[in-house]
């Protein structure tokens, strides 16, 4: 009997560490209210970036849907015609700046049989100065219109 009992109480004071050690046991305080303030400016902040992301990203889903996958646009084949690494180009496109000395010049041809690269056809209706600017910038931050400029010298 005596060793029952001893057993009993090795089982007891067993369970009562197992319950004085367990996490359960221990009651949580919580945040004080200078950590939850914290806390709760921080959420704010990052729902806020969220919106933006979101609004950003949807933006530029629906330019890619409307203008770079439409039907009517697409890629076109390119290749680069030209010598252009010697001094003096040997053959490519005759030009001018003046009419009367010409050069050759190397320049991007339409070419489906030796492509070099692919040019991106955007959908023609996507192309004006006001919408195409308006949904390249939407952020402000967004991607420069190049303007190309034919300059004689």
């Amino acid at each position: 009997m005596k060793r029952f009992l001893m057993l009993v109480g090795v089982a007891v004071v067993a369970a009562a560490m197992y319950v004085a050690a367990s996490p359960a046991s221990h009651q949580s305080t919580g945040p004080t209210e200078k950590q939850f303030l914290a806390l709760q400016k921080k959420v704010t902040a990052l729902s806020k970036s969220l919106k933006t992301v979101k609004s950003e990203a949807n933006s530029a889903v629906g330019f890619i849907a409307t203008c770079l996958v439409s039907p009517t646009a697409g890629a076109l084949p390119v290749s680069e015609f030209g010598d252009i690494h010697n001094a003096v180009p040997t053959f490519g496109y005759h030009y001018s700046a003046d009419g009367t000395n010409f050069v050759f010049r190397p320049a991007l041809d339409i070419d489906g049989t030796t492509t070099q690269g692919y040019l991106q056809i955007v959908d023609t209706s996507c192309v004006n100065t006001t919408g195409l600017r308006h949904r390249l910038t939407h952020s402000g931050g967004g991607f420069a219109l190049a303007r190309p400029e034919r300059v004689n010298h």
